[in-house]
């Protein structure tokens, strides 16, 4: 499994890749920030008012990175789901299998390449987000004091890890569609279309389903929970269940299936 997870990361470190992904998450972390701390003054997505004191809270230097957890989260499904679907259309898993006949072994040590690869990108996008939360408050009016406290640098490690857990229960639904469509281009599209306008239709229509939708449930979860009607543990069990059965499906399809090409 060490060397799977080594030789993925070959892969996941070549330049053009490494940095691409991380300049996407950076962007996406600094746009939130700062749309957020623009929005001082003013409503939000949803109407309610954003104000300086509530703003000021220990969690206030999170706001801007959880506004776009989603967009973090369909990065790391569509890294994953290009990754392991490129892996069957280039051929590099049949060479891989000659390497290493142990098929759930390769998978795990990709799996945790990309996990590692995550955990480094949601690093590093929430370093940017609060740099960039600390620069614009005291434009805004916002007290950053309470973000210098240790409240506030808890927050921050619970934005990180809520963030992170947001972002890798998206990468399992990339891994399930990788192995399934064993196409980047599939697997992409049609995850990315399930998790975005699918989910967010149906909860629409019918609001109780983001309750058990595992897209809009990771949404609750990179949050916090706040302003969702679930509870944060309720969110964190029901994903959990979700990716062991996306998990255990991928390890199915991934040890059974036979590799041609």
């Amino acid at each position: 499994m060490t060397a799977a997870l080594r030789a993925e990361w070959i892969k996941l470190g070549r330049s053009r890749f490494f940095f691409g992904t991380l300049a996407a998450v950076v962007s996406v972390a600094t746009l939130g920030a700062v749309l957020t701390m623009l929005s001082v003054g003013r409503r939000d997505y949803d109407g309610v008012p954003v104000t300086a004191p509530a703003m000021s809270r220990p969690d206030g230097v999170m706001q801007g990175l959880e506004a776009v957890s989603i967009l973090l989260g369909v990065v790391g499904l569509a890294v994953t789901a290009a990754v392991i679907g490129a892996d069957y259309t280039q051929g590099t898993l049949r060479n891989q299998l000659m390497a290493q006949p142990h098929r759930l072994r390769l998978l795990a040590g990709k799996c945790l390449a990309l996990v590692t690869f995550m955990m480094t990108m949601i690093a590093a996008a929430t370093v940017v987000a609060a740099a960039a939360s600390f620069a614009i408050a005291p434009i805004r009016g916002v007290d950053t004091a309470a973000w210098h406290s240790l409240a506030g640098l808890t927050e921050i490690g619970k934005g990180y890890l809520n963030v992170l857990a947001s972002s890798l229960g998206y990468a399992t639904l990339g891994l399930l569609a990788g192995v399934v469509f064993r196409s980047p281009a599939a697997a992409v599209s049609v995850a990315v279309a399930y998790a975005l306008p699918l989910e967010m239709l149906v909860s629409r229509i019918f609001s109780p389903a983001e309750s058990w939708l595992p897209a809009r449930l990771m949404d609750a979860l990179a949050s916090g929970a706040r302003g969702y009607r679930i509870a944060y543990e309720a969110a964190g069990l029901r994903i959990l269940v979700f990716c062991a059965a996306a998990v255990a499906a991928a390890l199915v399809l991934f040890a059974r299936r036979d590799v041609t090409s």
